[in-house]
């Protein structure tokens, strides 16, 4: 997606504002049915759906009134930053000095100074910090005497004697490693690697939820274009607001992946490098080694190692 998408709604209507208002007969018809579709809708209560029509009729014929008329829808609606780029929309192109274009302008100021109102008074609302929350005081309660219940004893379970292991596998089992602690270097690198790993493993997935979601949005303006008189492309349905928010989320995605892969790939190389320290301060030493362990009249082979 080209970054110009992100101006794509007001540039396209301020660009539209300046062109003649003539309109082919078939533009005109156009542009009264979808009128009419948008009254049907904002007498449904479906506010945001009339606005929509109202801009599609504009750009048909490109004159104020749809203008003002989707701007209002979306005021009613309760979409402030949606009524806002349209309101001054009107208020540039409508340049009428007969008595009813200075009473729309008056009227558009109105609105436009309501919805700039409503939209600081949202700002400071998701600002403000949440009331504190008083903690319940418990009651009194009289002090409850807990009587320890009888201490009963087990029976004594003795095992019966183990057979002594051939010769041979009790030699092997003597020669199995007894010091098998990690040094706080191996630990510290074992660590290290780990989160290395979960580090960019955790990149990875949130880069391919942030293309997902550009791709999604990409397929949804596809889906959305309207083409008006001049050539230019209308989206009728998604919002400037939306298109903003779209990129925004990518570019933090793709911010935080970048971030959270370059922290994982460095702890990997510290692990690895801590794992090769300890490995020449031991002399490389890896041991495998087997066991038996007598178990009730047999035994159990053991394979024990180390690095």
């Amino acid at each position: 997606m080209k970054t110009a998408f992100s101006f794509l709604w007001v540039l396209v209507l301020t660009t539209t504002a300046f062109a003649a208002f003539a309109a082919t007969p078939e533009q005109e018809s156009r542009a009264e049915s979808l009128v009419a579709q948008a009254k049907e809708r904002y007498q449904a209560g479906d506010f945001e759906h009339c606005a929509q029509l109202y801009m599609k009729a504009y750009g048909e014929v490109q004159r104020p009134a749809p203008v003002f008329n989707a701007a209002r829808a979306y005021e009613q609606a309760g979409l402030w930053a949606e009524a806002k780029p349209l309101f001054e929309l009107y208020l540039q192109i409508d340049r009428g000095e007969d008595a009813d274009s200075l009473a729309g302008h008056a009227d558009a100021q109105r609105h436009l100074d309501a919805v700039n109102a409503k939209i600081a008074a949202d700002a400071a609302a998701h600002n403000a910090p949440p009331p504190p929350v008083a903690k319940p005081v418990p009651p009194d309660l009289p002090p409850v005497t807990i009587t320890p219940p009888p201490v009963t004893h087990s029976p004594v379970i003795v095992d019966p004697p183990m057979a002594e292991p051939p010769k041979d596998l009790a030699d092997l089992s003597a020669q199995q490693p007894t010091d098998d602690t990690w040094s706080g270097k191996k630990q510290a690198a074992v660590v290290t690697l780990s989160v290395g790993g979960v580090l960019i493993v955790t990149s990875i997935a949130i880069a391919i939820i942030a293309h997902s979601d550009l791709a999604n949005l990409d397929a949804r303006l596809q889906a959305d274009q309207v083409a008006n008189n001049q050539g230019l492309i209308l989206h009728s349905s998604v919002t400037q607001v939306q298109m903003d928010s779209g990129i925004s989320t990518y570019n933090a995605r793709q911010i935080a992946a970048g971030v959270l892969g370059g922290v994982g790939a460095a702890a990997v190389v510290v692990g690895g490098y801590l794992l090769w320290q300890d490995g020449q301060q031991s002399n490389g030493h890896v041991a495998l080694s087997t066991g038996v362990v007598p178990n009730h009249g047999g035994a159990v082979w053991t394979l024990a190692g180390h690095f």
